[in-house]
């Protein structure tokens, strides 16, 4: 009985500590999105306004460890600039 309560308190630090890394995967993936929209031929002035505050906002975001607000910015940002986020 000790070995299984062992063996789920294991399991769950080594999920805890995992579950960070995969937020931060995802705001990762976010950022690279934008990052290629940044190379959109054509991209007015206010298109590229959007991208940056977006850029400011998942970046504080992602040092917060904060994956919904990056995930949130930069769709708002790419919606602004007229582009969809994947």
């Amino acid at each position: 009985m000790t070995r299984i309560i062992q063996a789920a308190a294991l399991f769950a630090a080594l999920l805890g500590v995992g579950l960070p890394s995969v937020a931060r995967a995802d705001c990762e993936s976010d950022l690279i999105q934008l990052e290629n929209a940044f190379k959109v031929a054509n991209l007015a002035t206010p298109a590229r306004a959007a991208l940056d505050v977006a850029k400011v906002k998942g970046v504080a975001a992602l040092k917060k460890d904060d994956d919904k607000a990056c995930h949130d910015a930069v769709a708002e940002g790419m919606s602004k600039a007229g582009l969809a986020l994947k």
